[in-house]
């Protein structure tokens, strides 16, 4: 299945496919953002696929970047609900701070 279209086998669009699974895994974000980048400039390089193993190529990689979007969304939202939570807390914990700072001086 070494099948060439333009400059891109379907061993290179699955090379994509396995390097955006493993990054968005490992949740190394920097590196998913970087293989995006470059599938993007190989996507506009190569141009329509000119076959049927070529199209089914793509399409699964097509899949699995939604699924990796997906999941960085969803991680996103985990980190905002975390941040979220911490800020709650040190302003509960800078109130008990000031109150127990206030209130020791009238004991």
């Amino acid at each position: 299945m070494s099948e060439k279209a333009g400059l891109i086998s379907i061993e290179q669009w699955q090379q994509f496919e396995k390097a955006l699974l493993f990054y968005s895994h490992a949740q190394d974000w920097d590196k998913v953002a970087k293989v995006n980048t470059k599938l993007v400039e190989v996507l506009t390089k190569a141009g329509k696929p000119s076959s049927p193993s070529q199209l089914a190529a793509r399409q699964s990689l097509a899949a699995t970047h939604k699924q990796v979007l997906q999941q960085l969304i969803l991680a996103k939202e985990q980190l905002g609900q975390e941040m979220n939570q911490f800020k709650q807390q040190q302003d509960g914990l800078s109130a008990y701070q000031l109150t127990s700072v206030s209130g020791g001086a009238y004991d």
